[in-house]
């Protein structure tokens, strides 16, 4: 019996179809912890919002060393697109600098600095960016315009592309968004390094950051203490209590009237 002409022209647009759910159902997962105890990221959107205003560089280094480490050998030859609206207030702290670049892993030679017009020509640069097989930073703040849908949509471009994407935004309460995962990055007092130089005061330490992972695909939300070490965000374990510095004991001297 001759198959009927409407049931081959159906079958692309059938596998089309199961093509979509099947990205929709794969399973959401979360950082992942290496060996060394170095937080890596799957492909996918991942929002980076500071603490406080003045946390601002520090969301932003999460996002350099986050971006590059842990990649395939493939997708360390990719290009590095990052998109940020003119005249936005994280323009306090100045333009990526390509040496701070190197210091936190990322090869400046890689990156294509785009300034956008407006938060929607942000979204449109980094959908098409991941679209042509880039990673992505973006800078969206707190614009009205990356809500669930827009944020929906870069998922999927980076599902697709198997990319990841790093959008910081404001640090004053956001609504919700389609991302795998959320920080909130602040800084914390770095280490004194052993040695001391001609004046007797310590060297500076590693970088250290308060990494809180408010949300999570999958997972519970986490606080982290991270350093940045070895080109990678290694998780610091907690200190042991012979090390803890002894906390004051509340005393009840006087008896209240």
């Amino acid at each position: 019996m001759p198959t009927a002409p409407h049931a081959r022209t159906g079958r692309p647009q059938l596998e089309e179809l199961r093509r979509q759910i099947q990205a929709i159902e794969t399973p959401m997962t979360g950082p992942v912890l290496t060996g060394q105890d170095a937080l890596v990221l799957g492909a996918g959107l991942h929002e980076v919002c500071p603490a406080s205003y003045l946390d601002t560089p520090a969301a932003l280094a999460f996002q350099i060393g986050m971006l590059g480490h842990g990649l395939a050998e493939q997708d360390k030859l990719r290009p590095v697109i990052w998109v940020r609206p003119a005249g936005q207030r994280a323009h306090d702290f100045g333009r990526p600098y390509p040496l701070a670049m190197a210091r936190w892993g990322l090869e400046p030679e890689r990156v294509l600095l785009v300034e956008a017009r407006d938060a929607s020509d942000v979204l449109w640069a980094m959908e098409e960016g991941l679209n042509a097989g880039a990673l992505m930073i973006g800078e969206i703040g707190a614009s009205a315009r990356y809500d669930l849908t827009a944020s929906r949509r870069l998922h999927r471009s980076a599902q697709a592309a198997k990319a990841r994407v790093l959008v910081l935004r404001g640090h004053q309460d956001i609504q919700p968004s389609a991302a795998l995962t959320r920080w909130r990055l602040s800084a914390l007092p770095s280490p004194d390094r052993p040695w001391r130089g001609a004046t007797g005061l310590p060297g500076l330490g590693a970088p250290r950051f308060c990494a809180v992972l408010e949300r999570v695909r999958g997972g519970p939300p986490k606080n982290f203490e991270i350093e940045w070490k070895n080109a990678a965000f290694h998780v610091l374990e907690p200190a042991k209590m012979a090390r803890r510095t002894a906390q004051s004991t509340p005393r009840f001297d006087r008896l209240a009237v």
